[in-house]
């Protein structure tokens, strides 16, 4: 946020931009909370922290090297909660690099039966070299981790921990203590629970580095207590939100003069609010459409635009009182049970400063800024509304059953390296007359999938697959015979009798062969950003033997003796690589060549010596 054009759309921070890490600094720990997850993201997401060049997510997503890396370099150092049965689904088969996501992604529950919706990012950073101190950055979004492109608000705070606790990181510290208790079926992994803690304990005397003209900060989070936390009554209100209902508005805008209220929303949600709750904002608009750039146009891809596609997601509180304006952002709409009942996980941070130098609540929506991107609402019969949410409640119940049925897949091998998987759960589901229910592994495909009409402790045999594809996600799809609406997610299960060789037939079908091998053992040894220009200039139809083909011994060996008289990482990485690659009797693989299996085992008696 910049001086006085905080809810400017010109005011543009991608996800790249937040989760960089400081010049001089490597990434250290990242934790995430979201509503709903998408596989691609979640797999772009450490290729990006991993490769600083790593701008652009589809050249990210057409490299399957930079993808492996980023998930082997950092994926036990980024733990990701998010609603159990809120993943987006694959049903045309997903990449088999989610199998490396299992221990990353935890699924959880609200503890007061609403909906798990905060969205932040706590990012620990330490010094290369180990000179100075670590630093931590708090990011709140609007948006979930997916590739939704609708317009967002974010706050991102770089700030380091101090000696002593800081009171007004408690609600936040809060909400992080928390989260392992709230996964849903599958326990949350004990070294995701250590770095929540960790994390928890650096975000407890953690200080913030204040945007300009902000004098003070504070977190409020809800759904985790009886007690619920909203906005504060000032002589104005503006209010963002692209849901809404009418007893929060009510509530929201008691005490306040009509003239000095305005609400920004979508037109479908307006459209079924009642005249009196509408009567209680002077101003009421929506983004223009024509304002809004179409599927394609430049800047969708890099941000660039001036403002996002596909309407609005944001949510903002804007109030004066006194002298002074107070901006909250953060993940809550204005509804009932993100800020009334409280029984929605929300997180918010508002922020204040003198109205003078922030500006007023007009003033944020003046043409000059967010209001050259918004039109008046205009008030139409939307009969088809109530229908659809009747018809998404439905299915919504069905969802969050099954997310909380304990599900469980169980691996059982056959010849040729098959594996049987057979579904089960620990709590019945009974599916309702009206709707159907299929389920798939999502590495296969929804053609793979078989239909039920209950899910106990009886098991049922999903798929044969090779083991490649054997993951401990599920696609699911819901349909609803009376409206035709279909509900399509994916769902975690806990994964038993797993053989221990899944991750090195993964490993096995990414490299197929020994121009593969050679790309990614340049990628372990070069400099994290030449490696990756080189990966993402390629792209995933490009050649990059000019870069890591065969005749790129001799820097291959420069590269292995500068790593012998470093720190060994390097290395290390290559070790795990060979051994997961060879044959564990004969030593040989069909992807190494021989040469570099001799080179190597000469690195090996080296390493051995500087061991002992």
């Amino acid at each position: 946020m910049q001086d006085n054009a905080a809810l400017d759309p010109e005011n543009r921070a991608l996800y790249a931009e937040i989760l960089r890490a400081p010049a001089g600094y490597d990434l250290d720990a990242a934790l995430a909370t979201t509503y709903t997850l998408d596989f691609e993201t979640a797999l772009v997401v450490p290729a990006t922290l991993a490769f600083h060049a790593a701008e652009n997510r589809q050249e990210t997503l057409d490299t399957p090297l930079a993808l492996l890396e980023g998930l082997e370099r950092l994926s036990a150092r980024i733990a990701i909660f998010c609603e159990a049965g809120r993943i987006k689904a694959v049903p045309k088969g997903a990449n088999r690099l989610t199998a490396l996501l299992e221990e990353t992604v935890t699924e959880v529950t609200a503890p007061r039966d609403g909906a798990f919706h905060p969205k932040l990012w706590l990012l620990r950073f330490t010094p290369i070299g180990g000179h100075g101190r670590p630093r931590l950055r708090l990011a709140l979004l609007s948006r979930n981790l997916t590739t939704d492109a609708s317009w967002d608000l974010s706050l991102s705070l770089d700030g380091a921990a101090t000696t002593a606790l800081r009171e007004e990181n408690a609600p936040l510290v809060k909400l992080v203590r928390a989260l392992p208790g709230l996964a849903s079926g599958r326990p949350t992994p004990d070294r995701v629970k250590d770095m929540v803690t960790f994390l928890a304990d650096e975000l407890a005397r953690a200080e913030w580095d204040k945007p300009e003209h902000i004098r003070s900060i504070r977190f409020a989070v809800n759904g985790l207590t009886d007690d619920v936390w909203r906005p504060r009554i000032g002589r104005t209100l503006g209010i963002i939100s692209p849901f809404v209902t009418d007893k929060a508005l009510v509530t929201l805008t008691r005490g306040i003069d009509p003239a000095k209220a305005c609400l920004l929303s979508r037109a479908e949600e307006l459209a079924i609010l009642q005249p009196e709750t509408l009567a209680r904002f002077d101003q009421i608009a929506v983004l223009d459409e024509m304002a809004e750039t179409e599927d394609g146009d430049e800047g969708e891809e890099d941000g660039s635009g001036p403002v996002p596609a596909r309407g609005l997601h944001a949510k903002a509180f804007i109030t004066e009182r006194y002298s002074s304006t107070e901006i909250t952002i953060g993940s809550g709409n204005a509804t009932a049970p993100a800020l009334i009942s409280g029984t929605n996980v929300e997180v918010f941070a508002t922020l204040s400063g003198y109205t003078k130098d922030i500006g007023t609540v007009q003033d944020q929506m003046s043409p000059e800024r967010l209001g050259r991107f918004l039109r008046e609402f205009a008030p139409f019969d939307h009969p088809d509304t109530l229908v659809e949410k009747a018809a998404e409640q439905r299915l919504d119940a069905v969802r969050r059953d099954l997310a909380t049925s304990d599900p469980m897949l169980r691996c059982e091998e056959e010849d040729e390296g098959r594996i049987r998987l057979f579904l089960s759960s620990r709590t019945e589901v009974a599916v309702p007359e009206g709707i159907r229910l299929r389920l798939w592994p999502i590495v296969a495909g929804i053609e793979h999938g078989i239909s039920l009409r209950s899910l106990y402790d009886r098991e049922h045999l999903l798929a044969r697959l090779a083991l490649k594809d054997v993951t401990r996600w599920i696609g699911v799809n819901l349909v609803d015979d009376e409206s035709g609406l279909e509900l399509t997610f994916t769902l975690g299960t806990e994964l038993v009798d797993l053989p221990y060789a899944r991750t090195a037939e993964i490993l096995r079908a990414l490299i197929e062969n020994r121009t593969a091998f050679l790309r990614y053992i340049r990628l372990l040894l070069a400099d994290v950003s030449d490696a990756a220009k080189a990966l993402f200039s390629a792209g995933r139809d490009g050649s990059l033997s000019g870069t890591f083909g065969t005749g790129q011994d001799a820097p291959i060996l420069e590269d292995m003796v500068r790593a012998l008289s470093g720190d060994g990482r390097q290395l290390r990485d290559i070790e795990r690589l060979v051994t997961r690659l060879s044959d564990p009797d004969t030593g040989r693989s069909d992807v190494i060549p021989e040469d570099f299996l001799h080179l190597w085992q000469t690195f090996q008696a080296v390493i051995s010596e500087k061991t002992q």
